[in-house]
């Protein structure tokens, strides 16, 4: 009978050679990940005190705030994603349509934006506040012609409602489709994905 000691030792030294540089990668792909993370917290950081707090209302800018610690998971898991996807699909890069969509999977899966706990203010415009602060995160990788054709259509809609008369039913635009989605429905980000790259055929 044949011996396949030396065979069989070559084949576990093999495997331990595999496993060790398995753990160095992980090592590194999550030292990569927090660096991520830490760069991409500081720009929606940005994007939330610079640009998205100044368009509320006085009542809403004094009754929220953004809760770091759900941020950073939220980006946390936006990274984790964007990678299982990359693995899967053999890809390098995630497109802007993909980021996009993951950028707001994520954002309304965690709301980072949060009510103060001493406020009693409640409005509209807070109910919706994080539904529109990830759409606004997630439109800065479409490219100007998708973001001008929802725009466009929003504003085309918002007119015809309020011109028309009382027989005539009302028109949703793009826009308030989408918040209606993401409010009430658990969007993939493979799906949000999808409608972005045929949001961008048809502004060509």
């Amino acid at each position: 009978m044949a011996d396949y000691k030396d065979e069989e030792l070559r084949i576990i030294n093999k495997e331990k050679e595999l496993a060790a540089k398995r753990s160095l990668f992980r090592e590194e792909f999550l030292s990569l990940i927090e660096e991520k993370v830490d760069f991409r917290q500081t720009i929606i950081r940005s994007h939330f005190n610079d640009y998205f707090i100044k368009v509320l209302t006085e009542n809403t800018r004094c009754s929220v705030y953004l809760n770091e610690i759900l941020l950073r998971s939220a980006i946390k898991s936006y990274y984790y994603d964007i990678h299982k996807y990359k693995d899967f699909s053999g890809s390098t890069w995630a497109n802007g349509h993909k980021q996009a969509a993951y950028t707001i999977k994520w954002l309304v899966r965690f709301r980072p934006i949060q009510i103060k706990e001493t406020t009693e203010y409640v409005s509209e415009e807070i109910s919706e506040i994080n539904l529109k602060f990830a759409l606004f995160c997630g439109f800065e990788f479409l490219d100007k012609a998708v973001k001008d054709l929802i725009l466009h259509n929003k504003q085309e809609v918002d007119l015809y409602n309020k011109r028309k008369s009382p027989e005539e039913e009302e028109k949703r635009s793009f826009f308030d489709s989408l918040l209606y989605d993401l409010r009430y429905r658990q969007l993939s980000g493979k799906k949000l994905a999808l409608v972005f790259e045929a949001l961008q055929l048809a502004a060509k």
